[in-house]
């Protein structure tokens, strides 16, 4: 906004505004980082866990318990739970591919 004051990357860091903070000249080398953790997980998964997380402020155990055995049978039956089910009986790491329901 036109009257905010700057804050500090480590306030930013406090108030939760950013994950990660890193020295000058490192920026590129953590982003890469970051992004290879991201494409080695379900993104399927991680967005409903996210969404979750956030709900569940908001909304009763049960329904909470409810909404997540939903979103368990949901992931399961998604390209990417699929392939992570196939990965863990074959011993091996899931190669997922980014889908997002």
């Amino acid at each position: 906004m036109a009257f905010d004051k700057p804050i500090s990357s480590e306030q930013a860091l406090a108030w939760g505004l950013a994950t990660k903070v890193v020295d000058d000249g490192q920026t590129l080398e953590e982003a890469i980082k970051m992004a290879n953790q991201l494409s080695s997980i379900s993104l399927n998964a991680f967005g409903l866990s996210k969404k979750l997380l956030t709900d569940s402020f908001d909304t009763s155990f049960e329904t909470q318990l409810e909404r997540e055995r939903e979103g368990i049978r949901e992931c399961a039956a998604h390209p990417e739970g699929k392939e992570g089910i196939k990965a863990f009986t074959e011993k091996r790491k899931p190669k997922f591919r980014g889908e997002h329901r």
